[in-house]
């Protein structure tokens, strides 16, 4: 699991029209958009305890450059 203290609750909805909500370890970075517009970032992102249309699972990978946009939860 992720530690809390870099963890962040979030939705994201990709090129395909699939929103996705859960958890993702932004590291160092304090703001979630510090750590989607890093150049030092994996072109993955993991998001935890995910949250889909239909469907629910603990993991899920997605590629950034699916990403239409990302907004911070809770």
């Amino acid at each position: 699991m992720i530690d809390a203290s870099n963890k962040t609750k979030l939705a994201v909805c990709l090129s395909d029209g699939t929103t996705i909500k859960g958890s993702l370890n932004i590291r160092k970075y304090n703001r979630l958009s510090d750590f989607l517009n890093s150049k030092e970032a994996d072109p993955f992102l993991i998001i935890y305890d995910a949250v889909m249309t239909g469907s629910t699972s603990k993991v899920v990978i997605i590629n950034r450059e699916h990403i239409i946009w990302a907004a911070p939860e809770g």
